[in-house]
């Protein structure tokens, strides 16, 4: 029996040599890196670790860390629907003990396969150890600072990775390298926090992302309610790393030069994130997923002004409007769609313009080729301003699918009643909802060329389009509000 057989043409030659070479290709160990199109596939696994509250009181108290990490569990349960499974574990302050963190990454992680993603994201100090030289640690809550050794976590690759078979763990530091409760411990600081880092660049699987530089301070701000660099992550995890992209995966190349990006232009260059990983790996390693649609979300807008001459103009930043001008909003969506338009007021408060029952139809949902015209539900209204003078801002939400975040938060908020308005309790419900607001991508606002020609009027307004490319975005208007 013949026990090879003679291929008949050149052409199945060719085949057969072909399918020969993708065996061997796939199957040599040189073949570290595989296309995020085939790296996207599989569960996903996270550690989240945030520490504001320690119970020794020579270490300092932090005040966003655990709300950093509380916000990115949140996020990644609203998009758990974007993976086959997700693993989702959370530590904030007590329970972010030495032992609680080290049993989810040393025997929970354990469980995630090889193409399954990993992600670890630690919020709050970080720190040196002067007697032991080459030791970095993340401090725990029940960290004892005068023994870091025996009570923090040692950031080293067996206690982090030892066990874990995924090719794609990121780890996500946002720690303040403080090294300001133990006297001596800034000059050694820098050094083990970068002899850490650089083990990422020679393990493979593993990628690193620092929210600055080891010798520097990771910033906060009030208006994000996030710390700056946490603030981006969220940002860029929504989907805008990856603007644009059809297959729905950012890498993490992708979000870190975001990332970088944004934090440094925020900071004015005070606050640099750095990325560590074997060469072209961060280029290749696909470490979470976006919601993709066929074709982009376009809404006819416009933002219109009417003087007490009746003069009506479009409504744009540069506007200056006096006490007694009218303010109306027209749209018309493209495809059938979620719209939420927000007025942050002159005196701080908030109010929903749409979905608003007692003045426009609908409950939130717009629907294609529908125009809709507020504040009226029938005929031609305005909103007009009252006399207290400031800065003015109008929120345009456009969302693929309800937000029950935002709509969450308003209806605590409406639910606190009149009295309440000047409250913290206000205050802090209508921060989150323009943090909700910010983290969305800004959505494109394209104008039509003779725009530059026009008159001004409702219709031309409209021309204007607001481009959703993802599964949500907003634009805003902030115009100046005069006395009369």
């Amino acid at each position: 029996m013949q026990t090879i057989r003679r291929l008949s043409n050149l052409k199945q030659l060719i085949s057969w040599v072909m399918l020969l070479s993708c065996f061997l290709m796939a199957n040599s160990p040189q073949n570290t890196l595989a296309s995020p199109e085939t790296r996207g596939k599989g569960d996903l696994y996270a550690v989240i670790v945030g520490v504001s509250k320690y119970n020794d009181p020579n270490i300092p108290q932090l005040n966003l860390s655990d709300k950093d990490a509380k916000d990115l569990c949140s996020f990644i349960d609203d998009r758990k629907s974007l993976f086959n499974n997700v693993k989702l574990q959370l530590f904030l302050n007590e329970n972010a003990t030495r032992a609680n963190v080290s049993k989810a990454l040393r025997d929970d992680l354990k469980l995630a396969g090889k193409d399954d993603m990993v992600l670890i994201y630690l919020s709050g100090h970080g720190a040196a150890d002067p007697s032991r030289p080459d030791e970095y640690y993340f401090i725990t809550y029940d960290t004892q600072i005068d023994n870091l050794y025996g009570t923090a976590l040692w950031m080293n690759q067996n206690a982090l990775f030892k066990g874990i078979d995924s090719d794609r763990v990121l780890l996500i530091s946002d720690a303040c390298h403080s090294g300001g409760f133990n006297p001596g411990l800034e000059k050694t600081l820098s050094k083990e926090a970068d002899t850490f880092f650089s083990l990422f660049r020679n393990l493979k699987g593993r990628i690193g992302i620092s929210s600055s530089r080891s010798d520097e301070k990771s910033y906060e701000l009030a208006k994000f309610n996030n710390s700056i660099f946490t603030h981006y992550l969220l940002k860029a995890l929504r989907g805008e790393a990856s603007k644009g992209s059809s297959d729905g995966l950012i890498t993490a190349r992708q979000l870190y030069d975001y990332v970088y990006d944004k934090t440094r232009l925020e900071t004015k260059g005070l606050q640099n994130p750095q990325l560590y990983s074997p060469k072209g790996m961060a280029e290749q390693t696909a470490i979470f997923r976006t919601p993709t649609f066929k074709d982009a979300l376009r809404i006819k807008v416009g933002f219109v002004s009417q003087d007490d001459s009746g003069r009506e103009s479009r409504l744009t930043n540069e506007s200056v409007l006096r006490s007694g001008d009218k303010i109306g909003i027209t749209f018309q969506p493209n495809a059938d769609c979620y719209v939420y338009i927000f007025w942050w007021d002159s005196s701080g408060q908030v109010g929903r313009l749409f979905p608003n029952p007692k003045l426009t139809e609908g409950s939130g949902e717009a629907r294609a080729g529908q125009t809709y015209w507020l504040p009226s539900k029938e005929g031609k209204y305005w909103y007009v301003l009252d006399d207290n003078p400031g800065l003015e801002t109008i929120y345009f939400v456009a969302s693929r699918q309800r937000n029950p975040r935002i709509e969450a938060l308003y209806d605590e908020l409406k639910s606190l009643g009149a009295s309440a308005q000047s409250g913290k309790a206000i205050e802090q419900i209508t921060g989150e909802m323009e943090r909700q607001v910010n983290i969305m991508g800004l959505a494109d606002y394209v104008l039509p060329d003779k725009s530059a020609q026009a008159s001004g009027s409702i219709l031309e307004a409209m021309e204007n389009q607001i481009k959703v490319l993802g599964a949500d975005a907003y634009y805003s208007v902030r115009f100046r509000h005069v006395a009369r």
